[in-house]
C-alpha cells in the first residue's frame, strides 16, 4: 500500500488529481500510447475529486488523504464501478469521491 504524497497532487481550479506512483499505477505510454513524449515514463494521473460549485475544500481533502489513507484504499472507495452499503443513506451506493471521504471519516468544514 502506498501513502499519498502531498507534492504529487495537482489542482486546476476544478479538478484535484494525483500524479504519484502507487501499486496500481500505469505509465502514460501504456494508458495512452499516443501521449505526448513528455509524459513517457510518468504515471497516469488519478482523478481524486471535482469541486464544481461554491466552497472548494481541496486543501482540506489533500491534508486528510495524506494523513489518513493509502492511495489504493481511496481509489477503491471512490471507484464508481464498486458498490458499497452506505450506513448514512441505508442502501447500497456506488463509489464516489464524496462517499469515499465520508467512509474514511472526513467530516468537512465545521
Amino acid at each position: 500500500m502506498t501513502a499519498f504524497n502531498k507534492d504529487d497532487f495537482t489542482w486546476d481550479g476544478m479538478y484535484l488529481m494525483y500524479r504519484g506512483k502507487h501499486t496500481e499505477s500505469v505509465n502514460m505510454e501504456v494508458a495512452n500510447p499516443n501521449c505526448h513524449p513528455s509524459w513517457v515514463g510518468l504515471p497516469k494521473p488519478e482523478f481524486i475529486a471535482r469541486f464544481k460549485y461554491g466552497y472548494k475544500p481541496w486543501k482540506a481533502w489533500v491534508n486528510f488523504l495524506v494523513k489518513n489513507v493509502t492511495v489504493e484504499k481511496y481509489l477503491e472507495l471512490s471507484n464508481h464501478k464498486n458498490k458499497f452499503y452506505s450506513e448514512k443513506y441505508g442502501y447500497e451506493t456506488n463509489g464516489s469521491p464524496v462517499y469515499a471521504m465520508e467512509a474514511l471519516g472526513y467530516k468537512g468544514k465545521k
